[in-house]
């Protein structure tokens, strides 16, 4: 039997509301290379990438994902939240560079995915609704994210089951991808909430590349991103407080039934460990997932690999 396949339009999901911002110019990509922490340069039409906007600090300003609508083209995706914000810091960067920043008004996003391991896949979709774009992604959820008029976007009912916040939290939770207003917040290393792959450490210079690479050549960041399970359902919104004898270790950020996702201090990232949000039991289930694994000659416990299959 084919897994179901699942759409849910994120302006309706917490926290999850795009802004789209189509980023034109001879310089571009040249400039977006030099700002976020992925590797834009390697992404193809149709692909998208997750990345960072750091501060000089190496800490999260904003998640961003980068859209490949052609090779010369790029968009960005920007929590809705804080875009204009984010807008602002990037234009503040053009000095004498040929780039120009449009934000999409009518534009926003939607994700659509499957209910197992295998990624669904743009050539999987067929017809779309006039005007939307679909880019393959591992992020915020391995499958295809789609771009467009929010009037093309809520036309989607062929495509599959929608999905509620729950099921989306389930997915992220199975396949251990970080969200925005979740997991991913301003002030916050990469490393320590999950989101490593969406740093490149061999590109050259960004915005926040020589604390990073610090950390990958010499360092640990002292919290890091788990799977765990729960003994009961929390009450309450995340981010909850999960202690050890009585003493706060880190947050359960993303609950969804009895498992859910946490950041936690490295001590406590270890399979079996139990802590406490409240009355609830929490057991870590994974290694860190998502963590820097630093280079091969550096001694440090075993990083998971996203999705814990590794």
């Amino acid at each position: 039997m084919n897994a179901t396949i699942r759409h849910a339009l994120l302006a309706k999901l917490p926290s999850q509301a795009r802004t789209v911002v189509r980023v034109t110019g001879d310089d571009a990509l040249r400039f977006l290379q030099g700002l976020l922490t992925a590797d834009v340069g390697r992404l193809t039409p149709g692909t998208s990438t997750p990345a960072a906007l750091l501060t000089v600090k190496g800490k999260i300003v904003s998640e961003v994902w980068v859209l490949a609508i052609d090779e010369q083209e790029p968009w960005l995706v920007l929590p809705a939240e804080i875009a204009e914000e984010v807008v602002a810091k990037l234009d503040g960067h053009i000095i004498m560079d040929d780039v120009e920043l449009e934000t999409l008004t009518e534009h926003a996003c939607a994700i659509a995915w499957r209910d197992d391991e295998a990624a669904l896949t743009v050539a999987e979709l067929g017809a779309l609704p006039e005007g939307v774009r679909a880019f393959d992604t591992g992020h915020p959820l391995p499958g295809v994210l789609l771009v467009g008029p929010t009037a093309g976007l809520a036309a989607l009912a062929g495509l599959g089951e929608p999905a509620d916040h729950e099921r989306f939290t389930a997915a992220r939770v199975s396949h251990a991808r970080p969200a925005w207003g979740f997991e991913l917040g301003p002030d916050r290393f990469p490393p320590e909430v999950g989101f490593v792959d969406a740093v490149s450490y061999d590109k050259g210079c960004y915005l926040g590349q020589e604390p990073l690479s610090r950390i990958h050549n010499r360092g640990q960041v002292n919290r890091v991103m788990v799977r765990v399970s729960l003994s009961a359902r929390p009450e309450g919104l995340a981010p909850i407080a999960l202690t050890f004898d009585e003493r706060e270790v880190g947050q359960l950020t993303s609950p969804a039934a009895k498992q859910g996702l946490a950041i936690v201090r490295r001590a406590h990232a270890k399979p079996g460990a139990e802590l406490r949000a409240g009355s609830i039991t929490v057991t870590v289930q994974s290694a860190p997932l998502g963590d820097d694994p630093g280079r091969s000659d550096r001694n440090q416990t075993a990083t998971v690999a996203l999705g814990g299959r590794r």
